[in-house]
């Protein structure tokens, strides 16, 4: 659950507080001054002796007399005080790495590099919520993240970002849902299963460059929470590279985090060898992208922490390893029976989604 504050990061009885620090002073302006007054000379003695942190990095102490157990240092700034998108990115994304290392469930967030970092409050709320969502949709212990914020435009700020409550899935036919409809797909079956809003942006036919072209108006202007990104087996029909299709996939998951939405990349279902739909002397190149393309999107999700969505693995025949013909009308698109398959496949990581969208 994500919850936005106005009011004192220090006095919040949570696992650990942030505290906003550059790699040369460790104690950032933002909770400096709290923790001084309540007995923190060992804290601040205990991070002096770990030394400078790099920045973008994150390290943890203790909390003295305050009533969180821990302090997690973040240095979203360098020694000049300058900060950018990225460092709040990672810093951010660091912070919670060591929470999640330490078993913890909740954690509180200044607007980092808000300060004397000058970044501005759009920005970073988008920048943190983003990384936020991104955490919590993965395998964490991290269940509660309150923003603390002072004053009554930050708050707004924050909650303006935080209160988004959609999933739009954009995809080709498979998000689709062909040849029956979008009542009948996968999208439609995971929303009443996980009672989630999940919005259906697939159209049949469309390949990697199309929904690049299309993220625009379909999902950055929808401001969701999330974007599902699904797709590559018409860039194989159409003749595309698999070079192609990860360049647009990895600049629509930068341009869905621009505008602070955490992409979550599908891999696609596996093709039959034969079915009808397919020339057969594509079937065979087809089958062999579909894995190829499931590889990379799995490797690279795990490269850039991002939640993905295996559609792939659960299609296969245990027996043979290939794709399982119940499982399909043609040999490409599964039938309602496959739809409901990929629908079962969703649910835990969509689950983990509503973590990032049950907002207060």
């Amino acid at each position: 659950m994500i919850t936005v504050i106005k009011g004192d990061i220090t006095e919040l009885a949570v696992d650990a507080i942030v505290n906003a620090a550059n790699n040369h002073l460790w104690m950032g302006a933002g909770v400096a001054g709290a923790i001084k007054r309540r007995g923190g000379a060992s804290i601040e003695a205990e991070a002096v002796a770990m030394g400078p942190i790099p920045v973008g990095e994150a390290v943890v102490t203790g909390a003295g007399a305050l009533k969180s157990a821990h302090v997690i240092h973040a240095a979203a700034m360098g020694q000049d005080l300058d900060t950018d998108e990225a460092r709040v990115r990672l810093a951010t994304r660091n912070a919670l790495l060591r929470a999640r290392e330490l078993g913890l469930s909740s954690i509180a967030f200044p607007a980092l590099g808000t300060g004397v970092g000058g970044l501005g409050l759009k920005i970073t709320a988008k920048v943190m919520l983003s990384e936020v969502r991104r955490h919590l949709a993965r395998d964490t212990s991290v269940e509660n993240i309150v923003f603390a914020v002072f004053d009554d435009t930050a708050f707004e700020t924050f909650s303006e970002v935080a209160k988004r409550d959609q999933v739009v899935c954009l995809g080709d036919s498979i998000t689709y849902g062909y040849p029956y409809g979008p009542e009948s797909s996968w999208v439609a079956f995971s929303s009443k299963l996980v009672g989630l809003s999940l919005v259906n942006e697939g159209m049949n036919g469309d390949s990697s460059r199309g929904m690049l072209e299309r993220l625009q108006y379909d999902v950055l202007q929808t401001t969701p929470a999330y974007v599902i990104i699904l797709g590559g087996a018409n860039d194989v029909l159409l003749g595309s590279n698999l070079e192609e299709l990860q360049y647009n996939i990895k600049v629509m998951a930068a341009k869905a985090f621009e505008a602070g939405i955490c992409p979550v990349l599908g891999m696609p279902p596996p093709a039959l060898l034969s079915g009808g739909f397919v020339p057969a002397s594509l079937a065979g190149k087809l089958a062999v992208a579909m894995e190829n393309i499931g590889c990379w999107i799995r490797a690279f999700a795990e490269q850039e922490q991002l939640p993905v969505l295996d559609f792939y693995t659960p299609m296969l025949d245990p027996q043979t390893g290939k794709a399982n013909l119940h499982y399909y009308t043609d040999g490409a698109h599964p039938n309602q029976k496959g739809y409901r398959e990929l629908a079962r496949a969703a649910t835990q990581v969509l689950l983990r989604l509503k973590k990032g969208i049950n907002c207060d």
